[in-house]
């Protein structure tokens, strides 16, 4: 008890304390684990707070010119964090996932996929441009009209990746039912670039007077597109 009202007196100590969630931020970037990530967060708030309360404290005290150094800091601190978080976030969602050794995964192409290289109603991955971006490539010959869409999920968990924008993203609008090659894009946001693991690939087509209808399903080694 006696710590923590020298922790709200004495007006440096709230600032000094930003080191305790930078060093478990470092802790959790030399082990590639998010929830520790997500811990050093926590306290990087919790110390906000703390130098607020200790703020409120300084004015009490009648020592309010001790509020500059902790608020400009404080928001200094704040705003980078926020910032960085927002347009650069840490993502080990991949880094310690294990793939299974006895299930099939095949490996996207690095070129663009012909119609030779495909079986009959058959449909494959290629990772053109970037890590994380996906070019996929179906033959199959729907008998309506329709939309064609990719659902993906981590082999090991079942978790639906980036349910949210694939569905949407991977959209390829079937006009007409000629028979050829199609193709059409979607991103995997879990993870990040070298972070490789094992997702369920599931190619989904929905009439337009239908229920939508799983095509085919495929095993493929993925990563994570870094923002």
């Amino acid at each position: 008890m006696k710590e923590l009202k020298r922790y709200f007196i004495i007006w440096w100590i709230p600032i000094i304390a930003y080191i305790i969630p930078y060093l478990i931020y470092v802790l959790g970037t030399l082990f590639k684990n998010d929830d520790v990530i997500d811990i050093a967060l926590i306290f990087f708030y919790l110390n906000i707070l703390g130098n607020i309360v200790s703020g409120i404290v300084q004015i009490y005290l009648k020592k309010w010119f001790l509020l500059i150094p902790q608020f400009l800091i404080s928001g200094f601190l704040f705003f980078s964090v926020s910032v960085y978080f927002t347009f650069s976030p840490p993502d080990y969602y991949g880094a310690n996932k294990k793939i299974p050794e006895n299930i099939r995964f095949d490996k996207p192409l690095n070129r663009e996929i012909t119609i030779s290289d495909l079986k009959e109603n058959d449909f494959k991955l290629a990772e053109i441009s970037q890590p994380g971006i996906y070019n996929y490539y179906t033959n199959y010959q729907p008998k309506e009209l329709g939309i064609f869409f990719i659902k993906a999920y981590e082999i090991t968990s079942n978790d639906r990746l980036s349910e949210e924008r694939m569905t949407d993203r991977s959209k390829i609008i079937v006009d007409s039912l000629n028979r050829g090659l199609h193709s059409g894009e979607f991103t995997i946001y879990e993870g990040s670039w070298g972070d490789k693991y094992g997702a369920r690939i599931e190619l989904w087509y929905e009439p337009n007077t239908g229920k939508s209808y799983k095509v085919a399903v495929k095993n493929y080694i993925v990563e994570g597109w870094m923002r």
